[in-house]
């Protein structure tokens, strides 16, 4: 019983270990960008592909906006894309 339970741990270890890596893009940062006002209507906002992999990720797969906001981050050393850098993306309104 107690090999079983500690197998458990492990595997629930390394699954959220797994779910918690480096996102360069998820879900809710499509939420934001739409709660914030920005005509995001899917992943194709940021990205060349409509349903990238986070596996396969290059930045080649990323289009102006999503190489923008990548290197926003770079320049901030943050750990994660912040959407309110669009506000100083090129362009007007239906570009951000």
């Amino acid at each position: 019983m107690r090999v079983s339970r500690m197998a458990g741990v492990a595997v629930a270890t390394v699954f959220l270990g797994t779910m918690a890596g480096p996102a360069l893009a998820t879900p809710p940062l499509l939420a934001q960008a739409k709660q914030k006002g920005y005509p995001a209507q899917n992943c194709q906002y940021c990205h060349v592909s409509k349903m990238p992999k986070k596996d396969t990720f290059t930045p080649d797969d990323l289009n102006d906006r999503g190489k923008f906001l990548m290197a926003e981050q770079a320049k901030t050393k943050a750990s994660a894309v912040d959407i309110d850098a669009l506000k100083a993306y090129p362009g007007g309104k239906e570009q951000k």
